[in-house]
């Protein structure tokens, strides 16, 4: 990628994701008559899954990719502000969100579908438990929080009926790995099977503040006088303008499999 290009993607990045978050935001979230969507929701027996999972997900990609929008953007034409860390700390999520995305919506029929927005919501139900949990440990207690975990709680056990399965097994049966999502939807992404997992494993060290791990991903310029030792480290733009690449395609497929199976916006 020349130059000229990555600066071209990376400006056009800014611009096409604040569109992106503007659209989802100024709309509420709804299926169509007799759509798919429909469908998958009518076999969950509620509105939460699949369909606010999926939903908080899409919210959860355009909310991050707003932000990194924001901190990108520069006054000064031609000129982007772009970060070593928080970067790529901001794509983490909407990887995993998209991934998820993708991954429910590219099931083969209804249940296989409801299924795996139930996984997904099982290990939002699971970390919700631990939160508050250790928030009255803290002595700390957070009400609403735990309203709305019971309430998740309440559709999970009401999902897994209407699937022929007991809901107490599905609350207490082990949680599936979230990066082997990402690896289950690599087929579905153009290119080397293992770019999706390439991409999330280079976020999520960022995320986790590894910070000599992260080193490799930044450029490294040795200082003009060698005496001084040590290296400047910068922002790798290519590798950000890939990043965004790819986070486009990923984009590009789930948009597809929402309006295919009815997923709307009502304004």
């Amino acid at each position: 990628m020349t130059q000229r290009s990555t600066l071209q993607t990376l400006s056009g990045a800014v611009e096409g994701f604040r569109d992106f978050a503007a659209a989802i935001k100024s709309g509420v979230p709804t299926v169509r008559k007799g759509s798919m969507a429909e469908e998958d929701q009518a076999l969950a027996g509620n509105i939460v899954i699949p369909h606010a999972i999926v939903s908080g997900l899409v919210l959860t990609v355009a909310d991050h990719v707003s932000a990194w929008a924001e901190l990108a953007a520069s006054p000064e034409e031609d000129v982007l502000l772009l970060h070593m860390q928080a970067d790529y700390t901001l794509f983490r999520p909407v990887l995993e969100g998209l991934v998820e995305v993708i991954w429910i919506l590219d099931g083969t029929d209804s249940p296989s579908r409801v299924r795996r927005a139930l996984e997904i919501a099982r290990i939002e139900h699971r970390h919700g438990l631990k939160l508050t949990n250790a928030l009255r440990k803290a002595r700390t207690p957070d009400d609403k929080t735990e309203q709305g975990i019971a309430a998740l709680g309440r559709f999970l056990r009401t999902t897994a009926s209407n699937l022929g399965s007991d809901p107490e097994d599905v609350l207490s049966a082990p949680l599936i790995d979230p990066s082997s999502i990402t690896r289950k939807i690599a087929s579905r992404v153009p290119g080397p099977t293992l770019q999706t997992f390439n991409y999330w494993a280079i976020t999520s060290a960022h995320a986790h503040g590894q910070f000599i791990t992260t080193l490799r991903h930044a450029i490294e310029t040795p200082p003009s006088t060698p005496q001084m030792g040590g290296a400047l480290y910068e922002p790798d733009e290519e590798l950000i303008a890939d990043l965004i690449e790819f986070v486009g395609t990923l984009l590009e497929i789930a948009i597809n499999l929402l309006n295919e199976q009815g997923y709307e916006l009502r304004r």
